[in-house]
């Protein structure tokens, strides 16, 4: 390691300044930067006050957590210190959405409330940043990335966290629809508009279950992600006996039980027969599959879809992670499934003419985790 890069870094910061006149610039920390002790908190201070905007530091070192999404946290701690006004004046008719990324599918529908919205973090302006704690309230997508930000804004600023399921499925989306509409006192208007989405998609709806009947699906996405996810499917009438979830938050942030998207989806769509937690090893994933026989695989993930066409399974990478949301959110689900449906003959026959990287003594396991649960097998000699 090189130790000293305070002086560079000023250098940088300069010079990022000169070239591209920002309004606020970021300094992200390595594992190295911690290791060495580099103060990176004054030379950000120092360069604010040089150049007169935002230098925003963000402790994000990889030894810090043991889960990639307290990056989320590092990054908005740091908005919520250097951007976010400190005196906002409030806008009563402005809702925060925070989500990773994907299509704005949230302006149409907040806006039969006569609502707008400020979405944010990824594109966001440095103004819209800025505006976070002036809106009347915050909603997020899912609780992992957005839970600290939203319950901060509600305890320092006084912006409120808008605790309810997430808009996935009929159940959700009329929760959430409702639960905005209180906090904003909109109630008149969400009824109204509850009701001519139900009767507006319901015929559609109907001819997607009558095409999806009898089809079998998995989901292998984060964890809140795929609940609602799953929600969707069951109100297409597809059966979901299986899902792999990346991670579990078992409390949120705001320590609010509405916030439990696992305990929403059993409460109102039931079990999930074979649910795991696990962190997306291929070797694993073959067992699941196996053991549920899906007809098809969503999956945000690309890197766990060519092992399932080798199973004769087709995926749908979902790369835009608002597709399902809403009432549109199941129809768009709907076809969406319909879609990699039709290539399901190709995937069966890839299975024709691929071999699996894995032993036999591998492929005849019947416990996916046999090796996390029992790690002195591998000192066996296996034949």
């Amino acid at each position: 390691m090189v130790f000293g890069g305070v002086k560079k870094l000023k250098q940088s910061i300069k010079d990022a300044f000169e070239r591209y006149s920002p309004k606020a610039i970021f300094l992200g920390t390595s594992c190295a930067t911690g290791i060495i002790g580099e103060d990176m908190e004054s030379v950000a201070a120092e360069a604010e006050d040089e150049i007169g905007i935002p230098v925003i530091p963000l402790a994000c070192e990889g030894f810090r957590s043991k889960h990639w999404s307290t990056g989320f946290d590092a990054t908005q701690h740091g908005i919520l210190r250097k951007i976010v006004r400190k005196n906002p004046k409030k806008q009563e008719d402005l809702i925060n959405v925070i989500n990773l990324w994907g299509s704005d599918v949230f302006t149409p529908m907040l806006g039969e409330l006569g609502l707008r919205v400020n979405y944010v973090v990824d594109l966001a302006t440095v103004d819209d940043l800025a505006q976070l704690s002036e809106a009347a309230g915050t909603v997020g997508f899912c609780y992992t990335l957005s839970s600290y930000m939203a319950a901060a804004l509600e305890q320092e600023f006084g912006v409120p966290e808008i605790k309810a399921p997430q808009p996935y499925g009929f159940a959700g989306t009329d929760a959430w629809i409702r639960e905005i509409a209180r906090v904003t006192h909109k109630e008149e208007l969400a009824e109204a508009f509850i009701k001519k989405e139900h009767e507006r998609i319901k015929p559609k709806l109907k001819e997607l279950r009558e095409k999806l009947k009898g089809v079998k699906g998995y989901v292998a996405t984060g964890s809140a992600y795929a609940h609602g996810l799953i929600t969707v499917l069951r109100e297409l009438g597809v059966e979901v006996n299986g899902s792999l979830v990346f991670h579990h938050d078992p409390v949120y942030d705001s320590g609010d039980s509405k916030q439990d998207s696992l305990k929403f989806l059993i409460d109102n769509y039931d079990d999930v027969p074979s649910f795991s937690v696990s962190n997306r090893q291929q070797y694993q994933f073959y067992g699941l599959l196996k053991k549920t026989n899906p007809d098809f695989i969503l999956i945000r993930h690309n890197g766990l879809a060519p092992l399932a066409s080798r199973l004769g399974i087709p995926a749908a990478p979902l790369g835009d992670e608002h597709l399902a949301i809403g009432y549109d959110g199941m129809i768009n689900l709907g076809e969406a499934v319909l879609d990699v449906l039709a290539h399901k003959k190709f995937h069966q026959d890839l299975k024709e003419h691929v071999k699996l990287p894995y032993t036999k003594w591998w492929l005849d396991q019947e416990d996916p985790y046999i090796l996390a649960k029992k790690p002195e097998i591998l000192n066996e000699k296996i034949i």
